[in-house]
């Protein structure tokens, strides 16, 4: 089966990484200058091991974790393995949280357990808002700011999606003055700013400065962060029962409806220019998995069910 393909073959046990790309016979092919594909990993073999209750996916799963966490805390380690951290990125930081609170999911004694790894996370994101808490940057270095067109970068599609990865840890453990800022800028301030009021859709990358950013996709409208918009808003909304989130939320999921999703065999698509038009036509790529629509829809309609049960949306 699959986790045992990769058990094989995904794993460079001389030094932690995990390969992004093997052949069909499990030849390595590419590895990522970040840690994304470990932590998928990770969530995976977790996964499994509760699915299977195999002990050999829970083992893996566990050491590839502890190298994540070392990796996040360690710059030397991970200049090791070929990865520069002299400069801490959000979305490094994002797929680290993504993956502690995916193991919580099933084993609340994680949150506990890892109650050390949360703060520390929420610390080092929180060092991301800048200018006197009215922006989250991409890019910061320990003593703020970074020069140059790197330390103006924002990325939407992950500060959306941290936006409801803290809201909902914040849920978990009460913290509500973190619930309320993140839920102000991360959320709310963020989606404004991405949001493009003539076509519609998430920018893909936002320069502080108004400039041009310097990806050239930057003004694309791509469908993850559509994803991570569709869950922080119906989120904020559960938590905070402001109809403007709701609104929102419904302006992202017709636009995905009409731009993304192709009607005849299902799925969405992943790339669109700026006005909406799709430029590639395959849903299923190098980037673009099975994962961001899934989790979104599978996500989004449990919130709505509990809203619902709740009494329903406000009239």
């Amino acid at each position: 089966m699959g986790g045992e393909f990769l058990l094989r073959h995904a794993y460079r046990a001389a030094d932690g990484r995990c390969y992004h790309s093997v052949s069909r016979e499990g030849k390595p092919l590419s590895l990522r200058p970040n840690m994304i594909t470990e932590v998928y990993f990770v969530m995976a073999f977790f996964e499994l091991h509760y699915a299977t209750k195999q002990s050999n996916y829970i083992s893996r799963g566990e050491t590839v974790l502890k190298t994540v966490l070392a990796w996040i805390k360690d710059s030397g380690t991970l200049n090791q393995s070929g990865m520069d951290t002299s400069l801490s990125h959000l979305t490094d930081l994002g797929h680290v949280l993504r993956m502690l609170l995916a193991i919580s999911e099933h084993n609340p004694t994680k949150l506990r357990q890892h109650k050390e790894d949360f703060t520390y996370l929420t610390k080092r994101i929180l060092q991301h808002v800048q200018r006197s808490n009215t922006v989250v940057l991409e890019t910061v270095q320990s003593s703020g700011e970074v020069e140059g067109a790197d330390g103006r970068l924002v990325n939407p599609g992950a500060v959306l999606e941290i936006g409801w990865l803290l809201l909902k840890y914040s849920l978990i453990t009460h913290k509500k003055e973190l619930r309320k800022q993140v839920m102000s800028l991360f959320v709310d301030q963020m989606f404004n700013a991405a949001w493009d009021p003539n076509q519609g859709g998430i920018f893909t990358y936002l320069d502080v400065d108004g400039l041009s950013p310097t990806q050239l996709t930057w003004n694309m409208k791509l469908w993850w962060p559509v994803t991570e918009a569709m869950i922080a808003l119906i989120t904020a909304y559960k938590m905070s029962g402001e109809r403007k989130f709701l609104n929102n939320f419904s302006r992202v999921f017709d636009y995905a409806m009409v731009h993304f999703r192709e009607e005849r065999h299902g799925e969405w698509y992943g790339y669109a220019d700026n006005e909406g038009r799709v430029t590639h036509t395959f849903k299923g790529g190098p980037e673009k998995g099975c994962f961001h629509v899934a989790r979104c829809l599978w996500m989004c309609s449990r919130v709505v069910r509990d809203i619902v049960a709740a009494g329903g949306v406000e009239k």
